[in-house]
């Protein structure tokens, strides 16, 4: 820089080569850029988009058709409720002579009432064990085992305090009952397939 303030063009540029320690022109060195880190995301839940396996999709179709069952017995008692009634109430009469009519008739009502509040809750509950099943819950297999001892009880009371109005819906609640239960019984069993457990465990 001269006396002006003005620099003299004597300083070297700050893209200008400099000189080596040997007097040589040095090149200007590019540092490469650093190696990225390689990295792999895993999906949290892998497994849970994998197929059900043959069991449980049977499993699933034997408590669609515990349904169905359930369905074709409370058609069958509505469509001759007046012919189950009376079958009920002449059964009550004969057991209990001294007994009114009218508490016969209570009687009956809430016999068929009860029978109808059990099995929806049983079906309220198996429909929430499937629903968890399908998530791959284990607990779906747990609520249905447990909804399945309590349909196959309920179904052998419904069928012994029914008996006397088989004949009234043309044998349905006599044979019915063994269906269901026969249903019920396939579809906890196939959840316990060992395909089925290794399914429910690779959930992820």
């Amino acid at each position: 820089m001269d006396n002006s303030g003005e620099p003299d063009g004597s300083a070297p540029s700050p893209t200008a080569p400099v000189a080596g320690s040997a007097g040589q022109l040095a090149e200007p060195t590019h540092r490469p850029p650093p190696p990225r880190p390689e990295f792999h995301v895993e999906p949290r839940h892998a497994g849970r988009g994998a197929a059900a396996p043959g069991a449980v999709r049977a499993a699933l179709w034997c408590w669609v058709a515990s349904f169905a069952v359930l369905v074709g017995i409370a058609a069958a008692t509505v469509f001759d409720l007046a012919d189950v009634r009376r079958a009920l109430e002449a059964s009550l009469a004969g057991e209990s002579p001294s007994t009114s009519h009218e508490d016969i008739a209570d009687a009956v009502s809430l016999t068929l009432l009860g029978c109808a509040s059990a099995a929806a809750l049983l079906v309220v509950a198996a429909l929430i064990g499937l629903q968890l099943l399908r998530f791959r819950r284990a607990a779906g297999r747990i609520v249905l085992t447990v909804v399945g001892a309590l349909s196959v009880g309920a179904a052998f009371a419904f069928w012994s305090l029914l008996a006397d109005a088989t004949d009234a819906t043309g044998g349905v609640l006599q044979w019915a009952p063994t269906v269901y239960v026969v249903f019920v019984v396939a579809g906890v069993g196939l959840l316990y397939a060992p395909t089925a457990g290794s399914w429910l465990r690779r959930r992820g």
